[in-house]
């Protein structure tokens, strides 16, 4: 039920209550007025017909005072008259049954009356007292009628109190609804709305209430929340700005960090191109000097071609990895990205006579940015060749898995793809291993590390709605493994 609703009730309810209340005081005034009134009726018509008998009594006797009586009751219509007498002498009724104090109120020479509910719908006894002879005989004069009438009277003044009642409920009903409506009604519909637009993300959503209700609590929370809405506005402005400030930052990083691991893998490629720079130079000499001849020429020339477009593959690679680009989730192979970041550490584990094993099965995809992803795994391998002073292997493995995704991730049970790095090095003292992935910290001499490489790593995965774990122990190496959501949605929904 709305407010309105709610507001026009309660008033109505204690309405109807109040009126209910003063019109059950009225009917009770009325009830008591009525009885008072035949009461009164019966005193009067008592006292004036004791009077008259009194007198004839004395002068005519008894008959002739009973005849008075007896003609007074034969005009009466809706009384019976009778006489009664009270003092225990001859002609006098049983007194069983007649109440004691309302004789003893009697014989003190006042009126007295009484109900007799025995026949429906009750009968009132009105009794005036009469002494007879100087007070040697007592008798009243008895009056009675019929409570019928006053029964159709309480009849009618109820069922007119009910009507009043009713119709007064009812028009005070329409009132209240009108009044609660446009005074509380509306404007909470308004306020609900406001509330609503602000929930979908329109912050330029404004109330104007009429300027009549300036200074009552609805104006007020109107008001408060028309700033509130002012003030998130530009809380988004300005969290807006941050933000693009913050990303453009972290790219420029993840740019930075990227062209760091270019400039160690640089010395690398170097001597990747000089066997096939050797190999164009040499063929080239034997078409100049003219030690080539015939079939010869054309088999120079297509070494060349090969050597050549071997070179180009190489420094290709090296720039694409080094370009920056907007991200952009697509299918990958899991298998190809680690391919083509071996590719790009060979040179580097060659001079350390380290093995770069490659145990990716065939199939394993993933709905992720290739570069980053390729990021991610030239930093993490180009840790492992750097953790390792002797030969030995490096080894990256991938696999399907389900996992539950840290605390500071969140989430439930899932599916992920979990590509491990593993290494042959003296593995990551357990004080280290809680700070490796923060940024700028490293344990690497000045100059050969900045601290951003796992740092930044982290924050790609991140992005992707996975995680990075690791286990180490002293003397026996490092395994670094990414968790990567397997399921295309789930990457979408990480985004």
């Amino acid at each position: 039920m709305k407010l309105a609703r709610k507001f026009t009730l309660a008033l109505v309810l204690l309405a109807v209550a109040v009126i209910a209340g003063l019109q059950v005081i009225q009917v009770r005034r009325e009830l008591e007025r009525s009885a008072l009134d035949m009461q009164h009726d019966h005193q009067l018509l008592g006292h004036t017909l004791a009077g008259a008998i009194g007198k004839a009594w004395q002068l005519a006797g008894e008959r002739e005072a009973l005849t008075i009586l007896n003609q007074s009751n034969s005009y009466q219509g809706q009384v019976h008259l009778r006489w009664v007498w009270l003092d225990g002498g001859p002609g006098t009724p049983s007194l069983v049954g007649f109440p004691p104090r309302l004789l003893a109120t009697l014989r003190q020479g006042k009126d007295g009356s009484m109900v007799d509910p025995s026949p429906d719908p009750g009968l009132l006894h009105s009794y005036t007292p009469v002494f007879i002879g100087r007070g040697q005989r007592f008798g009243a004069i008895e009056i009675t009628e019929s409570l019928g009438e006053e029964r159709q009277h309480v009849f009618v003044t109820v069922v007119g109190t009910i009507v009043a009642t009713g119709t007064i409920t009812f028009a005070f009903f329409i009132a209240a609804m009108a009044m609660g409506r446009k005074l509380v009604g509306e404007p909470v519909d308004e306020l609900v709305q406001l509330a609503n637009r602000f929930g979908q993300g329109d912050l330029t959503a404004r109330v104007r209430l009429p300027t009549r209700r300036r200074g009552d609590e609805i104006t007020m929370l109107a008001n408060a929340m028309n700033r509130m809405g002012e003030q998130l506005e530009e809380t988004r402005s300005r969290l807006s700005s941050e933000t693009v400030a913050r990303l453009s930052a972290v790219e420029h990083l993840r740019h930075a960090d990227r062209l760091t691991t270019v400039g160690k893998l640089a010395s690398g490629v170097a001597h990747e191109l000089g066997t096939p720079l050797n190999v164009v130079m040499g063929r080239s000499k034997m078409i100049s000097s003219g030690e080539a001849e015939g079939e010869e020429v054309g088999e120079c020339a297509r070494i060349i071609s090969q050597q050549a477009q071997h070179m180009t593959g190489i420094i290709r690679q090296l720039l694409d990895f080094a370009r920056r680009r907007a991200p952009h989730r697509a299918p990958e192979d899991v298998r190809e990205l680690v391919d083509r970041s071996l590719s790009l550490l060979k040179p580097m584990a060659s001079k350390k006579s380290i093995t770069l094993v490659d145990d990716v099965p065939p199939g394993v995809m993933l709905e992720a940015d290739g570069g980053q992803v390729q990021q991610v795994l030239t930093n993490l391998v180009m840790n492992a060749l750097q953790a390792m002073n002797k030969p030995g292997t490096v080894r990256i493995h991938a696999t399907r898995t389900r996992a539950t995704p840290p605390t500071d991730v969140g989430g439930a049970e899932s599916s992920y793809v979990r590509v491990d790095v593993e290494d042959q090095g003296g593995g990551i003292p357990p004080d280290v291993l809680g700070h490796v992935f923060e940024p700028f910290f490293t344990t690497k001499d000045v100059g050969e590390g900045t601290g951003l490489g796992l740092s930044v790593s982290y924050g790609l995965v991140r992005d992707h709605g996975g995680w990075i774990a690791v286990r180490s122990e002293l003397g026996r190496g490092s395994c670094f493994s990414i968790y990567l959501p397997s399921g295309g949605d789930t990457c979408q929904a990480a985004s």
